[in-house]
């Protein structure tokens, strides 16, 4: 029986997917490796790297897509006891599936690792696994009900886990398809509904900030599909009974600084969704102030990464 199904979306990137690739057992009889690319240009490239890495299994979405359909063609497919994610520009630590073997059991439906994150650049140190290790280890230094709830809230990144197939096919979730924050909704939705999560102090998978990426992308087409992904996702939580809905404060001042017709557009979004408009939230002076140390430090990296 196979025991993992390892899913990665890929788009015209096949130098950083082998490097990815070559950090995978793909040896191991108990793990399938499922590639879905997404209609990229260059098929010639692909068909070399297909060549090289005859284990795995290549698949295609109809039509580009992005990462989220990709990543469902993938889901559609697996035969894996367990679901692994994995972005083609990032890689495992070595030793992960070991890890893996070690934490993960039968009753488990959702187990969150860590991360690390570095400039692919220079290799220095990135902080874009900043967010999700701090869930992770606060609910670990304090396992309650409050620090389980904003781990499965707050961590909407699909790797550093670890997913039982069986719950997430009983749950039916799926990643949107959508080219931007595809992958939010999956995460919490599934988490949120997941009955036995843990969480595991142990790094297993290293991720790169590099420029170009969808994740760099600051233009105001992006940052309003963001929106409606938040708005999108506050609709699914209230259906589902969820009481903490994502906050429309910030998306709403954030917005300001795209320009009035952007901002315009943001606040219409949020005050027709379900998001919540906390005006208090406005007010409290240590909030913003990390809010504006981690936007500088974002800022700082991505140009670093150019």
């Amino acid at each position: 029986m196979l025991r993992y199904s390892l899913i990665i979306p890929h788009f015209n990137d096949s130098d950083r997917l082998e490097r990815l690739l070559r950090t995978v057992p793909v040896g191991r009889l108990d793990l399938e490796v499922i590639v879905v690319d997404d209609c990229s240009p260059d098929q010639s490239v692909l068909d070399a790297l297909k060549a090289r890495w005859a284990r795995v299994r290549w698949l295609s979405t109809r039509d580009n897509a992005g990462a989220g359909a990709a990543r469902n063609v993938g889901l559609a497919h697996a035969q894996g006891e367990y679901l692994v994610f994995a972005d083609a520009d990032d890689e495992f630590i070595a030793g992960a599936f070991d890890v893996f073997d070690q934490h993960v059991g039968p009753d488990d439906d959702l187990v969150y690792f860590l991360a690390q994150a570095v400039q692919e650049v220079d290799g220095s140190r990135s902080n874009r696994a900043d967010r999700m290790n701090a869930l992770c280890t606060a609910y670990l230094e304090e396992p309650n009900e409050s620090t389980l709830k904003r781990l499965k809230l707050g961590h909407g990144n699909p790797v550093a886990k670890v997913y039982s197939r069986r719950f997430i096919e009983k749950r039916g979730v799926r990643f949107e398809e959508t080219r931007v924050s595809n992958d939010v909704a999956f995460n919490v939705l599934a988490a949120v509904q997941a009955e036995h999560v843990r969480a595991v102090p142990v790094a297993v998978y290293r991720v790169f900030r590099r420029a170009k990426s969808m994740t760099a992308d600051p233009g105001p087409v992006a940052f309003l599909e963001r929106v409606r992904g938040q708005a999108r996702l506050a609709g699914a939580l209230k259906s589902l009974g969820i009481e903490e809905l994502p906050s429309a404060t910030g998306w709403m001042l954030v917005s300001l600084a795209y320009g009035p017709l952007t901002a315009f557009r943001t606040w219409r979004i949020c005050l027709r969704s379900e998001l919540r408009t906390d005006i208090s939230r406005i007010f409290q002076a240590s909030r913003w102030r990390r809010f504006m140390q981690n936007r500088s430090a974002d800022q700082a990296e991505k140009k670093s990464a150019d």
